[in-house]
């Protein structure tokens, strides 16, 4: 393991490094949207390697964003989310063949699959002594055993966190709730950890107004809407918004006369959620409108954007709702609560839990909630900036040079 030392070098010594990005798969989220921003950024002095797995999944908005920043991106074929042990190993061999060939300075490991194997192989290309020095960073966007799964899934996500964390030089969380999980997990120690909140570039930030959002989604100018903008996975909690509309129409809520629910994303849950809308006799009060590309240029069409998840890291779409000048509901898990003050810049409610979200979908749409939105526009601007970002991952970054 590389010393860390207490001093942050000059900015010149990080030039002319070769750095290599992992990521476990390319399909857009907030892990995606991270390695991009740090990509472009390190690019300018450096030379950047993107690599990716899920090959046969591969997202083109990911793929044409790195070309058109002339970075180089590599399939990792065998790199895949499930666990699978014939694959899981000839990912990690892809990943050694990668070392082997690039030579790199330093690799920048995001998700926990990636997390693992990346650092495994990084252990093999070290024992090699004619080998450069590779110093890794691993990045957690959330940890996934603090995810809602069986008490021997959470064991085994523990131990494998625990492995790959004990190679690394460094691990970076996006937010403080995550760190302090690790440290009371005994993921790792706390001088080897690092919280940087997600950020995002004040100056890119382009949204359509109401009416364009509005008629870029086909949606009828005379109504009003909750958005949510998340991949259709167990974690988003999707299933407990549906069940909240469902408390609201039981209970005979004018709310539902007034408003529809959007949803924006695709992903493995999607037939579910399809079905249980259906099942419940909800059809009339959703729109599931499929993945969108740039999904947050249409915020404004919303009145609220909605988040119920079970578990987050540190979400991108809340910035970015936040930016718009839209209301937020989310729940009160991960990150959330270090961008979210309840009632002051948002409502937060209690994850899985319906009756939660639909007091609180009550409570957004009985006021203007005009202070609560710039408090939370003025705080997203001076808090989660992409730039302070940006700086506080090159300090790190430096501090292994």
């Amino acid at each position: 393991m590389t010393n860390i030392s207490p001093k942050t070098n000059s900015k010149e010594e990080l030039k002319g490094k070769k750095i290599l990005y992992i990521v476990t798969q390319s399909k857009w989220g907030g892990a995606q949207k991270y390695v991009i921003d740090l990509a472009q950024y390190f690019s300018k002095d450096n030379e950047v390697h993107v690599a990716y797995g899920e090959e046969k999944n591969k997202d083109p908005k990911f793929l044409k964003t790195l070309e058109k920043l002339n970075i180089k991106s590599i399939a990792i074929p065998y790199l895949i989310r499930k666990i699978d042990l014939g694959k899981d190993y000839l990912g990690l061999m892809e990943i050694l063949k990668i070392y082997n060939e690039g030579k790199y300075d330093l690799v920048h490991i995001n998700s926990s699959k990636a997390s693992l194997l990346g650092s495994l192989a990084g252990r093999m290309y070290a024992a090699n002594v004619m080998n450069t020095k590779l110093r890794s960073i691993y990045t957690a966007h959330g940890f996934v055993f603090n995810e809602p799964l069986s008490k021997f899934k959470k064991k085994l996500y523990k131990f494998s966190e625990k492995i790959s964390t004990a190679i690394q030089d460094i691990v970076i969380t996006v937010s403080e709730a995550d760190k302090q999980s690790a440290i009371d997990n005994e993921i790792t120690y706390k001088e080897k950890i690092f919280t940087v909140h997600n950020g995002i570039d004040l100056d890119n930030q382009n949204f359509y107004d109401r009416d364009t959002a509005l008629e870029k989604l086909a949606l009828d100018k005379n109504k009003k809407y909750f958005g949510t903008i998340a991949g259709f996975y167990k974690t988003k909690g999707h299933e407990y918004l549906i069940e909240a509309v469902k408390l609201l129409k039981e209970d005979k809520s004018p709310i539902l006369d007034q408003y529809q629910w959007v949803l924006i994303g695709d992903g493995p849950e999607l037939n579910n959620i399809k079905e249980q809308i259906k099942n419940n006799d909800l059809d009339k009060y959703f729109k599931l409108l499929g993945s969108k590309n740039d999904a947050s240029k249409y915020l404004k069409a919303f009145e609220a954007f909605v988040l119920p998840s079970v578990k987050e890291g540190l979400p991108y779409a809340i910035l970015e709702a936040g930016l718009a000048k839209i209301k937020i509901i989310a729940s009160k898990v991960g990150g959330i609560p270090e961008i979210i003050e309840d009632k002051k810049t948002g409502l937060l409610t209690t994850p899985a839990n319906p009756l939660s979200l639909a007091e609180a979908i009550k409570k957004i749409t009985s006021h203007d909630n005009i202070e609560m939105v710039e408090e939370n526009y003025k705080n997203i601007k001076e808090n989660f900036n992409l730039q302070q970002t940006l700086k506080k991952t090159k300090d790190i970054y430096q501090k292994l040079f």
